[in-house]
């Protein structure tokens, strides 16, 4: 359950308990990510070289083909994007309401929060750049949703073990595009 409130919460999940009884787990779109949440999410983050992406190597969402972050504590969940959560971390906390995370090094896997990679900005900066640079056009879809999807795991699986610029290279490329869009990478 992403916290977007574009869709409802889904009922809670049973979860079993270490008894065996079932216990509820609650979505919860307020829960605050704790310092236990903060130092898994660091293990789910592949390092680049100097001022290369830092990638996302954890669960990905299908068809969008952006990271997820789970966490959960005392019977309530929350899951939010994996950039989301790196600027919350950045950040100290919730963002300000009407901001969004930008990829400006174009990588929808990337986490690090800095010139050149992930920023805060509104919703009409973040959708102009991307019609700007042929990510999005207008109303009409440019890439499909699971082309997006499969690039991400490709891209998480090239540096599932460590960095390896050849095989992130590789992986980031192939990207079907519309014949009058120019490359993003």
């Amino acid at each position: 359950m992403l916290d977007d409130g574009l869709f409802p919460a889904p009922p809670a999940i049973p979860r079993r308990s270490g008894s065996g009884s079932r216990v509820p787990v609650i979505p919860d779109p307020d829960l605050p990510l704790s310092k236990r949440a903060q130092q898994r999410f660091w293990k789910h983050v592949v390092r680049g070289d100097d001022d290369r992406c830092w990638i996302w190597v954890g669960a990905i969402s299908s068809p969008d083909g952006y990271g997820r972050f789970t966490w959960q504590q005392d019977r309530r969940r929350r899951t939010v994007s994996a950039h989301r959560v790196a600027l919350m971390i950045a950040h100290g906390g919730e963002l300000p309401v009407g901001l969004v995370g930008e990829h400006y090094c174009c990588e929808p896997l990337c986490v690090r929060v800095g010139e050149g990679h992930l920023r805060l900005t509104t919703q009409a900066i973040n959708l102009a750049r991307a019609v700007a640079l042929g990510r999005h056009s207008s109303n009409h879809e440019v890439v499909a949703s699971f082309d997006r999807a499969a690039r991400s795991f490709r891209v998480r699986d090239a540096v599932l073990d460590g960095w390896n610029e050849q095989a992130l290279r590789a992986a980031q490329g192939g990207l079907p595009a519309a014949e009058d869009q120019p490359g993003l990478w």
